[in-house]
């Protein structure tokens, strides 16, 4: 199921080329929560099976976060670099599999909110369990 170039044969995949496409992102993966790569699509020539395993070891941490603290379960989590770039992600659940989106912004202040709910929605869409 793995395709990093978002072709039309993963819908998965392409909904990953799209999302990077419109909102102008360098890249987007689709994990499960343990950092399995289900799609990615990037155009940066970033290695999206490490990103999956960073945005796992990433998950982890929220969840610890999240137990100690006893908070609610995070919509979102990020890490920010100096120069302004971001990794956002977004864990949710894909017909009873957990799942994140993860996504790579270049620029501070860059909107990406909308188009990471629509690729979700988008997600949800194109899955087809076997």
């Amino acid at each position: 199921m793995l395709d990093q170039r978002g072709s039309s044969s993963n819908p998965l995949a392409q909904v990953l080329s799209d999302l990077t496409r419109e909102a102008q992102l360098p890249a987007a993966t689709l994990s499960s929560k343990d950092g399995l790569l289900i799609a990615s699509s990037t155009i940066n020539g970033d290695s999206p099976t490490k990103q999956s395993a960073v945005v796992a070891k990433l998950a982890e941490a929220a969840n610890l976060v999240r137990s100690q603290l006893t908070i609610g379960t995070p919509s979102e989590f990020s890490f920010f670099a100096e120069d302004g770039k971001r990794l956002v992600c977004r864990p949710f659940d894909l017909n009873g599999h957990e799942m994140i989106l993860a996504i790579v912004i270049p620029n501070r202040g860059q909107p990406y909110r909308r188009a990471t709910n629509r690729a979700i929605a988008r997600l949800r869409s194109a899955w087809q369990p076997g």
